[in-house]
């Protein structure tokens, strides 16, 4: 007597070499296995580089504006800046010893000598009226340092650029930032997306 249909086709589900993968399958998931594990390696290599490198930084407050606006996201390059120059914009270590930091504008290195006419809201360095198109508007607001000032070797004079909404060198409280305070270059916004783009 034959075996009715569905009897036959529970047998067949039932055989244990029914869910035994032929070689080409075993070959094909083997590989794709190998394929995620690349793609996941390189993802961690990939976020590895980034984090030595680069770091994503929050910016807080106006004191950068209009160059830099409260909540705007950025990279700031770490490994391979170690030669900051008069116009960077860096990101600099707090003293307050939580892992803080603070985002100026580098307006004069070692050596140089700054001037700043608050009345007429004009900044010199080395003599030369500085042209800064980044500025939010003159800088009107004094500090406690007196001016001029010539700036220590192995020090940062810098500014925000929202000048008269910045603590900056202008006051002893911050003063001239020593080299090693200097965590590394503001170089690239990634939000918000209307504002995408490198900071200069």
């Amino acid at each position: 007597m034959k075996d009715k249909p569905e009897e036959t086709e529970i047998e067949a589900l039932m055989d244990p070499d029914s869910d035994r993968l032929t070689g080409q399958q075993a070959y094909s998931l083997k590989s794709s296995l190998r394929d995620l594990l690349r793609v996941l390696l390189a993802a961690v290599a990939v976020a590895a580089l980034s984090m030595f490198f680069f770091r994503a930084s929050l910016v807080r407050g106006a004191s950068m504006e209009p160059t830099l606006h409260d909540g705007d996201c950025t990279f700031v390059q770490m490994a391979g800046y170690g030669d900051p120059q008069r116009g960077d914009i860096v990101a600099i270590r707090a003293s307050d010893g939580e892992g803080k930091h603070l985002v100026k504008r580098i307006i004069a290195v070692g050596g140089d000598t700054v001037q700043i006419d608050f009345e007429a809201g004009t900044v010199y360095v080395n003599g030369h009226r500085l042209e800064e198109p980044y500025a939010a508007g003159p800088t009107l607001l004094q500090g406690d340092v007196s001016f001029p000032v010539t700036v220590p070797e192995g020090h940062y004079f810098v500014l925000g650029d929202n000048r008269n909404h910045s603590q900056d060198s202008r006051s002893s409280a911050l003063g001239m930032v020593p080299a090693e305070d200097i965590e590394g270059k503001v170089v690239f916004r990634f939000y918000p997306f209307s504002r995408f783009g490198p900071v200069s």
